[in-house]
Order: structure tokens, then C-alpha cells, then sequence
């Protein structure tokens, strides 16, 4: 069953401020995915023609299990079912020249295919939400490491943040953010993604 909506977070940890040059969010950057764009693992990122640099983003995939509003960042966290390893796909030159011109980054972020999300895993899998390696790789050649104590803002955080302006429905997904190391896939390529105690994604690019 697709989600209602994939709300996904942007600039999340500072590294990945520092390659893109961005300044450093006083409050969570957020934007949408839609549903459209999820597939899961082994099938492939299909990239459009004519859309320039494609990239990839690991990221810490939220679940959310019972509809949320108002929110705690105390309490937050017991709306969150499960867990899961996602890609944050981006055609980087359309957002690129949306973020120059001060317009959405909704294109470049939400083609079909764009948001390859492992299979969920149980909250309770991990020990820490807070303290997990990310990696990612493309044929075999590591690009992207961090941990998600790295992040800006908490997940718990995020969690009360969004459930302030907008509904999150049982079933919607929350992307964290990324870690440093971003950078272009081609057709031919082969990334896995992978986070300690939730698991593994990997995708073909076509």
C-alpha cells in the first residue's frame, strides 16, 4: 500500500550544507514527495531523458503508525511503527536552477521512481534512532557515511515540527535528510544504500 504522502526534509546535517553551500536551517526545511515516486528494493531508478545530473541521497526512512497533530517531542515518537533505509533521488540541475529562481524543487525531487524505500523494519529493531551508521554505495565504491547523531534536527523533532502544520497519517513516511557525500548516478549503475539495524536497499539505475 503506497503512503499518503512522503514529506521529506532537507539540509538535515551539517556536512551536507558545507558541499552544497547552503546556510543552516533555523527550522526544518520541508518539502513533498509523491507517492508516485516510491519503489522499493531491487527495482530499478528509471532516469528521464533530458533531465541532466541525477543524484543519490541515503536516508533514515520514519513510519509513521497512528495519525499525528500537535505533536511533543517528547511523546514523538510513539507514533513511529516503523523504519526504513530510503534514497532521496534528485535531478540535481532542475533543482539547481528552481533554487536560483526562487520556485519549488517539487519536479526535481518527485519523478517516478525517485524514492526507492527498503522494507520496513519494527522501531524496536533498533537501539537508537540517534546513533546509526549510514552508508551508501555505487558498484561497490563507497560515496556517503555519516550516523544519524549528525543530524540538525532530531527525529523527534521533525516528527513535532511537521505534525504542527500538517496531519501525518498512519502510513506516511518521513525522509531525514542526508549526510554528505551526494553525487551523480548513471544508467549502468548499481547503488546500495544501507543503514546499521534497519537494513539494506538496492536499486539498478536504468
Amino acid at each position: 500500500m503506497r503512503p499518503g504522502k512522503i514529506v521529506a526534509v532537507g539540509w538535515n546535517y551539517r556536512s551536507h550544507l558545507q558541499e552544497t553551500q547552503a546556510s543552516a536551517p533555523s527550522e526544518p526545511i520541508i518539502f513533498l514527495k509523491p507517492s508516485s515516486a516510491l519503489i522499493g528494493d531491487g527495482e530499478p531508478i528509471v532516469v528521464p531523458p533530458g533531465v541532466g545530473r541525477v543524484d543519490h541521497e541515503v536516508e533514515l526512512a520514519v513510519i509513521i503508525g497512528s495519525d499525528c497533530r500537535h505533536a511533543s517531542e517528547a511523546d514523538a515518537l510513539s507514533y513511529v511503527s516503523q523504519l526504513a533505509v530510503a534514497n532521496d533521488v534528485t535531478a540535481r540541475e532542475l533543482q539547481s536552477a528552481a533554487r536560483e529562481q526562487g520556485n519549488p524543487w517539487s519536479m526535481a525531487k518527485g519523478m517516478d521512481g525517485f524514492a526507492p524505500i527498503s522494507e520496513p523494519v519494527p522501531l524496536d529493531a533498533v537501539e537508537d534512532l540517534q546513533d546509526m551508521r549510514l552508508s551508501l554505495t555505487v558498484n561497490g565504491e563507497l560515496r556517503q557515511e555519516g550516523s544519524t547523531s549528525q543530524m540538525i534536527f532530531p527525529v523527534a523533532r521533525l516528527i513535532a515540527h511537521i505534525s504542527r502544520f500538517m496531519t501525518l497519517e498512519a502510513g506516511d513516511v518521513i525522509m531525514t535528510g542526508t549526510p554528505e557525500g551526494v553525487g551523480p548516478i548513471v544508467p549502468g549503475d548499481e547503488v546500495l544504500a544501507s543503514i546499521e539495524g534497519v537494513g539494506e536497499l538496492r536499486n539498478p539505475v536504468r
